[in-house]
Parts: C-alpha cells; sequence; structure tokens
C-alpha cells in the first residue's frame, strides 16, 4: 500500500512537473513572440522615420532656388525647337532632373507606407501620400512658367502674374516669405514623427 501511495505522489509530482514545464515554454514562446513583434515594430518606426526625414531634405533640393548653369540640359531635345524654346523646356525639366538624382528616399517612403498603415491605421496615408503630391505640385508649378513663358496664356496680363507668382510659391522654398509647401510637409512630419517616436519610446 505504501509503494502505491509513493508512486502514485511520484506520478502527480511527474505531472505537475510537466504541466509547469509546458506553462513555462508557452510563456517563453508567447514573450518571444511579443519581443519579436516589437521589435519589427520598432525597426518599422525607425525606417520610416528616417527615410521620412530623407525625403523632406530631398524636397528641399529639388526647390533649392540655387541653381547651376548646365541643370534641365539632360532633357531630349525636340528637333524643331528653337533656342529659346530650350532654354525654357530646360528650365522646367529642373525640378523633374533634381527629382531623379534624390528620388530614392521618396519611393521608399512610399513602400513603406503600406507596412505603416497596415498596422496603424489608414489615417496616416494622407501624411505619407503628400510628399508624392508635394513633388507632382512642384512639377506642375515648373510646367506652368514654362507655358507662361512660351506664350501660351496669350496677353492676360493679370493671369500670368497669377500663375507666375502662385507657381514661383509652389516651385522654390523660401525662409523669408511664407512657404504653405513647408507647412503642409510640416503636418506631415509631425503626425508621423509623433507615432514613430511613441513606438521607439516603448521599446526603451
Amino acid at each position: 500500500m505504501e509503494r502505491l501511495i509513493q508512486s502514485g505522489i511520484l506520478d502527480i509530482l511527474q505531472s505537475v512537473g510537466i504541466i509547469i514545464a509546458s506553462i513555462v515554454a508557452v510563456w517563453g514562446i508567447n514573450s518571444w513572440r511579443r519581443e519579436a513583434k516589437w521589435k519589427r515594430k520598432y525597426e518599422l518606426a525607425e525606417e520610416v522615420l528616417a527615410n521620412m526625414y530623407e525625403a523632406h531634405h530631398a524636397i528641399r533640393i529639388i526647390r533649392s532656388p540655387i541653381g547651376f548653369g548646365n541643370e534641365g540640359s539632360s532633357r531630349s531635345k525636340n528637333d524643331n525647337e528653337t533656342p529659346q524654346q530650350t532654354e525654357i523646356y530646360n528650365q522646367a525639366y529642373v525640378a523633374r532632373e533634381r527629382f531623379e538624382r534624390n528620388k530614392k528616399p521618396l519611393e521608399k517612403l512610399h513602400a513603406l507606407k503600406y507596412r505603416f498603415i497596415a498596422l496603424y491605421g489608414k489615417e496616416y496615408e494622407k501624411h505619407f501620400d503628400k510628399f508624392s503630391q508635394t513633388v507632382h505640385k512642384i512639377f506642375f508649378a515648373s510646367d506652368q512658367i514654362a507655358r507662361v513663358k512660351l506664350g501660351e496664356y496669350g496677353n492676360e496680363q493679370e493671369l500670368k502674374s497669377k500663375i507666375m507668382i502662385e507657381s514661383r510659391a509652389d516651385l522654390y522654398g523660401s525662409i523669408k516669405f511664407d512657404d504653405n509647401i513647408e507647412k503642409e510637409l510640416g503636418v506631415a512630419v509631425n503626425a508621423i514623427e509623433q507615432k514613430c517616436r511613441a513606438i521607439i519610446g516603448k521599446n526603451n
């Protein structure tokens, strides 16, 4: 009888040991999963933050009012262009030429957008999209200036003056006057930055 009791106690202890080991193993797996999940979130936030800053800097380079004599010359020239048209078209192409040299962080940020909104919601999509929208706005402003110079708006002086003022404000960055492009980008940058820093802060 005593042996049976001892054997029963031993079986119970073995069963309890197995249960405890199983609980520890499950806890360890869940802990590892939580750690891996936070690591992925941390790395994504860090990557988004770095690319966003680079993308913002790229847009500032594209909008720089400082130019060089040979900028825009990589454009494919039409056979029937006059020298004046060539100069105007080349000037209009400067923004696209600068974009080509600085587009990697902008393209990377656009690619990261989908992973980010999948985790944190569609409300952040508009902030990522603001970068590509800004690039298109810069291109449009550059083209509008070229159209005015080419005489496409005829003798409508008031309209031409309005287009030139608005287009130059979008095309070129300014530290002296209100820069609507920078204001709009600033809103997007702040929204993404706050979310990324909150994520990174939880892991420190």
